[in-house]
């Protein structure tokens, strides 16, 4: 695999904040959580940046506003690809070096 494709599939580091703060907040099918209150959970103040990593998460499938396809929605949750895939970084992060 190319440095270019390894580089196109990366997570910012908002990402992956946002990200794991909607799996702690339970954001799921049942529940949601604001736009502002991702910004004071993760600590980012910026309200539009959180709302650039949810549309990226969103393009990636990893969330999804609510109710789905409104984007001018401030309530977003986990999907369970994101759930999933917060589950492989999880497990990735533990291993030392590849072999």
């Amino acid at each position: 695999m190319s440095a270019e494709k390894v580089k196109e599939n990366l997570f910012s580091f908002v990402e992956v904040t946002v990200l794991k703060s909607l799996s702690d907040a339970q954001a799921t099918e049942c529940a949601t959580i604001e736009v502002s209150e991702l910004s004071s959970v993760t600590g980012i103040k910026d309200n539009d940046e959180v709302l650039r990593a949810l549309y990226t998460l969103e393009g990636k499938s990893l969330a999804r506003p609510h109710p789905e396809g409104d984007f001018t929605s401030n309530a977003w949750k986990i999907t369970q690809t994101g759930i999933k895939a917060l589950g492989l970084m999880s497990e990735g992060a533990g291993t030392e070096t590849p072999r």
